[in-house]
């Protein structure tokens, strides 16, 4: 099971690259983690951001029932710095509402599934090990309330001023 986690965690953060391309017959999953990627380059001084709704359909098995009931999301904020050396910055001041404005309730950290718990602990250990110990990554979590990425509504993150929209149903979905 922890080789399962690791491995779609490596997958999650290969579509994290700066670089991109168009997706040759992808998969549903495909798609759906596709979608629910976005990278902001803000130009200049501003760095980009990297935002990750880490939704259901991107998912299989249990993690994907799982993510049905919340909301993952994981942001990453890095600047280049004079010297060119990659800068990571903190990231706070994150709202997260449903398409209708209503504030998602965020889940206690004692109060996250275990799954979820593991899915997080990769995530941190791989991103330290590939940056040596100095990426910084934000993940929240949130309880889904009415957003659900195969219905009709949304998601909308809001960080540094920036409103960062997700429809739904995301693309990945089956079909009613």
């Amino acid at each position: 099971m922890k080789a399962r986690v690791t491995s779609l965690l490596m997958a999650l953060l290969a579509l994290a690259a700066p670089a991109s391309a168009r997706l040759w017959k992808p998969t549903p999953q495909q798609l759906a983690a596709d979608y629910t990627t976005i990278t902001h380059n803000k130009g200049g001084t501003a760095g980009r951001v990297l935002l990750q709704w880490i939704a259901a359909p991107a998912m299989t098995g249990n993690l994907q029932q799982v993510m049905e009931k919340y909301v993952v999301l994981n942001i990453i904020h890095t600047v280049v710095a004079p010297g060119g050396l990659t800068e990571w910055q903190d990231i706070e001041g994150v709202a997260v509402t449903d398409a209708a404005g209503e504030a998602l309730k965020e889940v206690p950290s004692d109060a996250i599934p275990p799954l979820l718990v593991s899915l997080i602990a990769a995530n941190d250990a791989t991103l330290r090990q590939s940056t040596q110990g100095k990426a910084k990554s934000k993940i929240l979590v949130f309880e889904a309330g009415a957003v659900h990425a195969c219905a009709k509504g949304g998601l909308v993150v809001t960080f540094e001023g920036e409103r960062y929209t997700f429809d739904t149903p995301v693309p990945g979905c089956a079909a009613p």
